[in-house]
């Protein structure tokens, strides 16, 4: 009997040792897996990849298919020159790899992708073979399978990622960001907004400064229900407007990107004027405008192409000159405090001209320049007024 209950406490208590050894909430199956699976880098740089859930890491044996490129000790990657390699960490019987691309550094320009089944990569080639852009596409932790995007079963993973605005891990590594002025910003559309592995990709990297070119494939709702997710995440960028490139020929991509940038190589002319710049008269007085770069002012631009847009304006509540466009435009209002010389879309199908200041709901379309408060208040606080929009 004493015998019994020596062994049942020697058993009890290796079990809780056992307990108290496993970190709380960790698998114990935990797969191996390297922390990047692929790697962009510039030349120069240095990045420490691990082997995670190893038991011993530092049995792992490192190997790069090209040292020339990147070379590789105990984990930690060196970028040499242009080129790929593949770096290895040989752990076991198995091997753990990581694509290593390493920039020339010259390059400003930069297609960042997210493609599940292809259908988005056709359109960033498309884009690439345009303007020559080095090119990366986003790997999520988990790969989705054909039962993953099966959108017609509610459990499936994809609309539960949705329906969660959730976060996947991705396994890509970008170190060279800042080298990039212009982003290129791909991703399929799922139920109407991003897949979760954009907003990953947005909440990791900082887009500040940057300009940003989203563009999507859709079965059919288009670009538009992802937009204000992409400029809220993408803080402090230049969000130009998005386009749905799923049928679209290598010459409708040019023109998006010549419309949007400038001209199609991303020179620095980007910054010139290009024929589809529009000019804006309030009477006899043609005002200069700098647009926002949204769906709105992008549909005023289609307005504009097929001719003059007349507005007929009328004053309101000493602050302002209100009138209808003609039409509805996309719309992506936020409580918005407004000074003299702004420019705003008011409830979808009326513009809306500040020499005061408001605050309210509105889409901001843009903003006079070269005028300051009493040359706006004069201009526009006697009387009703006519503007006109064109090409």
């Amino acid at each position: 009997m004493k015998k019994r209950l020596i062994f049942i406490l020697v058993f009890v208590s290796v079990l809780a040792g056992l307990f108290i050894w496993l970190p709380s909430g960790v698998p114990t199956n935990a797969a191996v897996r390297i922390s990047a699976k692929t790697l962009h880098m510039a030349k120069g740089q240095n990045y420490k990849l691990k082997l995670k859930n190893a038991k011993s890491s530092k049995k792992a044996v490192w190997s790069s298919s090209d040292s020339t490129v990147a070379s590789v000790k105990k984990g930690k990657v060196t970028a040499k020159k242009e080129g790929s390699a593949i770096i290895t960490a040989k752990y076991g019987k198995k091997n753990y790899e990581c694509t290593v691309t390493v920039s020339g550094g010259t390059k400003d320009t930069l297609i960042i992708y997210f493609s599940a089944t292809g259908t988005t990569e056709d359109a960033a080639e498309k884009i690439q073979k345009i303007i020559g852009a080095d090119m990366i596409r986003l790997q999520p932790l988990k790969a989705y399978t054909s039962e993953d995007l099966k959108y017609s079963n509610d459990e499936c993973r994809a609309n539960k990622e949705q329906a969660a605005d959730a976060k996947p891990s991705i396994t890509t590594v970008i170190k060279n960001l800042d080298q990039y002025k212009t982003i290129y910003l791909g991703y399929p559309i799922w139920w109407g907004k991003e897949p979760g592995v954009i907003r990953t990709f947005l909440s990791k990297y900082s887009m500040e400064g940057k300009i940003l070119m989203p563009f999507c494939t859709s079965g059919s709702s288009g670009i538009s229900g992802s937009m204000q997710h992409i400029r809220d995440m993408a803080e402090g960028a230049t969000v130009k407007a998005g386009k749905d490139l799923t049928r679209s020929s290598e010459k409708d991509i040019e023109e998006w990107i010549g419309k949007e940038i400038g001209t199609a190589d991303n020179s620095d002319k980007k910054d010139e004027k290009t024929e589809t710049d529009m000019r804006m008269k309030i009477g006899n007085t043609e005002v200069t405008v700098k647009w926002e770069e949204n769906e709105s002012v992008a549909a005023l631009r289609e307005m504009a192409k097929t001719g003059p847009v007349t507005i007929s304006m009328s004053m309101y509540g000493g602050f302002e000159q209100v009138g209808p466009i003609g039409k509805s435009l996309p719309r992506n209002d936020v409580q918005t405090s407004t000074s003299a010389g702004d420019i705003v879309l008011y409830s979808g199908d009326k513009m809306v001209i500040f020499y005061g200041s408001n605050s309210w709901s509105y889409t901001r379309l843009g903003k006079i320049t070269g005028m300051d408060g009493s040359q706006m208040k004069d201009l526009l606080s006697g009387g009703d007024v006519t503007v006109v929009i064109e090409n």
